[in-house]
């Protein structure tokens, strides 16, 4: 049975027996995760389907997931059959130019000569573990034209300016409006899947490495339908946080490779690389009738408004900002980060916020001001959660109830950069206890301060606001 491999595998269906077709598609199928909150919810799953199902029959072919070979060949196992592969990926002529000397640390290497002799997988390294350098380490190992896809602007800014101060690159950039490829190409996912077919799928030829920052993002389809089309020789994923709450973390494998190194956050600091902060979670005085599901975005919008908890946030900001620190305030909605970034400004200290409708000019000069110490306080929406390069940043206000994983690891991850200008780091965690949903979900975050730091949950010391 033979398998071509391009941007995915693709099989005649005739020479696939029908079992081993079933076999593939119950063993690519998963939950549906937008099924399983309509039904959370208690809405009709309407025309949500149950499951999702990675394999693909058209035109008389058998198409999966570039990743899922190691799947394939089980499953034709079961059958006696061996899977032989005629190799299609595309490796350019092109070799890029000489580029400038990047040092590596060990674990980093390991990932760039894992990706060089195996072609496709993952690294999962934490917040400040120098992701970025991997990708930048690859490229200079193999010098291939090479295409960087990122989900925000910020991200292919800081990739930007990464590739020219460490390699010396002038990279071309996709997105906010921009197309100027290049031999190493930064791109929005969101521009590109606006294009046509024909013209994408041309384009993504001409790449011989595909790098995908904020791999764990590849499960969403306006992710995968993009990785899916670009046949590129090597693909590598970085991540900090590969596992999803919805349950598709399977999909980093399949469609991106395996784990090529794996570090975590104790190795990390134990090597010097991260600092440890402090964790202080702060009791509100938030009160609300929570009763049941649809409760949930009016008690939110509740949180946003309430005149004493704000007050208690902005207190403390403007103490920790006034005490030389530079300060993120993070927030779930866009006007609650004006009305706090406002009564932060009406107490003397300067603050700007940072959401998707700040234009990337002014987001640009925002982040530098910050980077300089000469903007104490930064207030954002879930902007900030991912890639958000400011070493200098040493404390984090959490202003708005949440538990996702994935998000509260980046945001304790942002404070463990170290920098010289930095002597301590501490996340404020505003603990709204009299509400006893949010009071679990602060319980969850906890445990998860306690998992990445190392240290027993009861170590976490925990202070009433101010009246």
């Amino acid at each position: 049975m033979r398998a071509r491999v391009d941007a995915a595998l693709t099989l005649d269906v005739r020479e696939v027996p029908p079992k081993v077709v079933e076999r593939l598609c119950r063993m690519l199928s998963f939950p549906n995760p937008a099924y399983l909150d309509r039904l959370r919810l208690g809405l009709n799953p309407g025309a949500e389907l149950e499951t999702v199902c990675f394999v693909e029959q058209r035109a008389g072919e058998l198409r999966l997931p570039r990743g899922a070979i190691h799947v394939l060949r089980r499953a034709a196992a079961q059958d006696g059959l061996i899977v032989a592969c005629d190799d299609a990926r595309v490796l350019p002529d092109t070799t890029l130019d000489q580029m400038q000397e990047l040092p590596l640390r060990d674990y980093q290497q390991v990932a760039v000569d894992k990706l060089a002799k195996v072609t496709q997988g993952t690294v999962v390294i934490p917040c400040g573990g120098g992701k970025t350098r991997v990708g930048m380490g690859a490229i200079a190992n193999l010098r291939t034209p090479t295409l960087v896809l990122v989900h925000t602007l910020d991200l292919a800014e800081q990739w930007l300016g990464e590739l020219k101060d460490k390699l010396g690159l002038d990279a071309g950039l996709i997105g906010d409006g921009e197309a100027h490829p290049a031999p190493v190409t930064v791109a929005v996912i969101q521009a590109l899947v606006r294009w046509e077919p024909a013209k994408l799928d041309a384009f993504l030829a001409g790449f011989g490495l595909l790098i995908l920052d904020e791999a764990h993002h590849v499960a969403a389809s306006t992710f995968h339908s993009v990785v899916d089309r670009c046949p590129a020789r090597y693909r590598l994923g970085l991540t900090a946080t590969p596992e999803r709450e919805d349950g598709l973390t399977a999909l980093l494998e399949l469609f991106l490779g395996g784990p090529l190194v794996t570090v975590t956050h104790d190795e990390l600091v134990a090597a010097g690389v991260l600092t440890v902060p402090e964790i202080h979670n702060i009791e509100t005085d938030f009160t609300y009738l929570y009763t049941a599901a649809e409760d949930y975005a009016p008690m939110l919008a509740a949180v946003a408004c309430d005149g004493a908890r704000n007050a208690l946030i902005v207190r403390t900001v403007v103490e920790e900002a006034r005490a030389g620190h530079i300060c993120l305030v993070l927030s779930g909605r866009i006007d609650h980060c004006h009305a706090l970034a406002d009564a932060i400004a009406a107490e003397g200290v300067a603050a700007a916020v940072l959401t998707g409708e700040v234009k990337r000019a002014v987001r640009k000069e925002v982040l530098d001001e910050a980077r300089a110490g000469k903007l104490p306080v930064i207030v954002a929406t879930s902007l900030a959660d991912e890639g958000l390069d400011l070493p200098r940043l040493s404390r984090v206000f959490l202003a708005h109830p949440g538990r996702a994983r994935g998000r509260t690891v980046q945001r304790l991850g942002r404070l463990m950069r170290p920098h010289a200008d930095k002597t301590d780091a501490a996340l404020f965690d505003f603990v709204d206890r009299k509400v006893p949903l949010l009071r679990r979900h602060h319980l969850e975050r906890r445990k998860l301060y306690a998992e990445v730091l190392g240290v027993p949950a009861s170590k976490l010391g925990t202070r009433k606001g101010a009246a």
